[in-house]
């Protein structure tokens, strides 16, 4: 592989992976794994998602102790996905994501789980990118019949292509075919390396041989921490259980709650209007239903409807913390990152981030001073990563507020 300059890269190939690690669990570990295996990598590079992740949610740990924890168990470089793409949909998230690890121009494959493999085919993908117009009259149908956009899209699709909304209704399948997606439409020298998700569901929280993040999660805040930290490699568990013993862990969902509870019931309805996300009337039932709330799951249940899922409501409550409005929301998802931010690596991945400085597409920065310097665009966009990691920082026992400023690149 050669650089814009012609010269050799050092290390080839080298593997891509878009993660969140929110914790890193053993199925992530057989991911990296497998991945380097397929295609030979002599290198894997993560893009990790900020202290909000892709749900919606408060990110069990900051990005400074994922992407410490990525590092112990196979990544060589981990690579930050801002927040204005971390806490979005599917494909917002995937964008982000896809765009840092192309403007890198050292990552040769880009591989991510999938719950059926072999059913992300090219004309599901085609389809997604086109939208050929009897796809668009389902799509509107469905939302009119009040729908989420998810769930219209599933049944548009399968009235195209039958068999499809069973391929969409996939977690893992969903983000791999924005992945695939956005490799196509850019014409992206990046080959796509799916592998079979193995274990639990994305979303069950039962304990398994192989157990999700949200299992994890479930066990961690029920105190079921052995069990936990039994569902992790030894090096992520080490680094967790640090985590817990400083106060370093989101587990309760209460100031977040107390959080948004005040700034639903400061903001006027035509204020929260503004907020990525939220339209329609919902806004309404946002702030009336914070007033008797007792938790945050509670909130959360009594505003969710078809139209509104929980997911697209967890990132709206996300925007409103933050105040991304509808017009710099729209211009990010337009622009895409402006930056490329290291966040730890070791002697492969400093032989891999020299390379990249040479010939990566985007600026590397590494402090927030650099990030503002580049364009008032940039600025922006890093303004929102910091105030999303001191809103964090509020959020577990022991927050570090300022903290954010002092990270450095971690150097194992």
């Amino acid at each position: 592989m050669k650089g814009k300059d012609g010269e050799n890269f050092m290390l080839y190939p080298v593997v891509g992976i878009v993660a969140e690690y929110n914790p890193f669990h053993k199925g992530h570990l057989l991911h990296i794994r497998r991945a380097r295996e397929l295609c030979g990598a002599q290198a894997a590079v993560a893009v990790l998602s900020s202290d909000f992740v892709q749900r919606g949610e408060p990110a069990l740990a900051d990005k400074w102790t994922r992407a410490e924890a990525a590092l112990a168990c196979g990544a060589d470089l981990v690579l930050e996905l801002p927040v204005l793409f971390s806490a979005h949909n599917a494909g917002v998230f995937a964008n982000g994501a896809v765009d840092i690890l192309a403007a890198a121009r050292a990552v040769t494959h880009l591989s991510f789980g999938a719950e059926n493999p072999d059913c992300l085919t090219d004309s599901i993908i085609d389809m997604i990118l086109e939208e050929p117009e009897a796809f668009k009259l389902s799509l509107k149908k469905h939302l009119a019949e009040g729908f989420s956009f998810v769930e219209a899209r599933a049944r548009a699709a399968d009235e195209i292509i039958p068999g499809s909304a069973r391929v969409l209704a996939g977690s893992n399948n969903t983000l791999a075919l924005a992945y695939m997606a956005r490799i196509k439409k850019k014409s992206y020298a990046l080959a796509p390396l799916p592998v079979l998700r193995e274990g639990a569901a994305y979303n069950s929280e039962k304990l398994e041989e192989i157990s999700s993040a949200a299992a994890i999660r479930r066990a961690l805040r029920d105190g079921r921490t052995e069990e936990a930290f039994a569902s992790m490699p030894e090096a992520s568990a080490r680094i967790f259980k640090r985590a817990l013993a400083d106060g370093r862990l989101c587990l309760d969902y209460e100031n977040w709650r107390r959080l948004l509870r005040a700034l639903l019931l400061r903001a006027r309805p035509e204020e929260l209007r503004g907020f990525a996300e939220i339209s329609e009337g919902i806004e309404y039932k946002l702030r009336d239903e914070a007033l008797s709330a007792r938790s945050f799951e509670e909130w959360l249940d009594r505003c969710t409807s078809k139209r509104y899922p929980a997911g697209r409501l967890r990132r709206a409550a996300v925007h409103t913390a933050l105040g991304l409005g509808h017009w710099f929301n729209r211009a990010a998802q337009r622009l895409g990152p402006p930056y490329i931010r290291p966040l730890a690596m070791n002697e492969t991945g400093r032989a891999l981030l020299h390379e990249m400085k040479k010939n990566a597409a985007l600026p590397i920065v590494t402090t927030y001073g650099q990030a503002s310097r580049l364009s008032p665009y940039a600025a922006e966009c890093a303004r929102f990563e910091l105030l999303a990691c001191e809103l964090w920082e509020e959020l577990v026992p022991n927050g570090r507020f300022g903290e954010e400023h002092k990270r450095r690149l971690i150097i194992a």
